[in-house]
């Protein structure tokens, strides 16, 4: 698992459901029909040509309207697909790398990286009210 997967996670359970229990499927397991599938063939949400999924879910979600959320997906576009460069890329780069190293399955490492997402999207919010 790398970033777009990661955070389309984050965002499940930050944006649209807080008590969502997120599922990690192997090849041969059938995704449930009550889930929120994806980044995997067949998934509601996957890679268009032009966005990751992440950037897609953002569009179909309707959340396409949270500057917030857009800079976490320029940063998610770059590490996964490249293309315009993002300077804060390379140190969530690390410290994505370093929450992989620590964890020791796949719930553990969603639980680490979703206090980086959790941090970038309250470093790119604007204060209600503030200019």
């Amino acid at each position: 698992m790398w970033a777009d997967r990661l955070a389309c996670a984050w965002l499940i359970r930050r944006f649209v459901d807080p008590e969502a229990t997120v599922i990690w499927l192997d090849k041969s397991q059938d995704c449930p029909d009550s889930a929120i599938s994806f980044a995997f063939e067949g998934a509601r949400f996957g890679n268009s040509e032009t966005r990751v999924t992440f950037e897609e879910m953002l569009t179909q979600l309707e959340l396409a309207g949270n500057p917030a959320l857009n800079k976490i997906g320029a940063i998610v576009h770059f590490l996964e697909a490249g293309g315009t460069s993002v300077p804060e890329a390379a140190g969530v780069q690390t410290l994505l790398q370093g929450a992989l190293r620590r964890s020791t399955a796949d719930d553990e490492l969603l639980h680490e990286v979703e206090k980086t997402f959790d941090l970038l999207y309250e470093a790119y919010c604007e204060p209600a009210g503030r200019k």
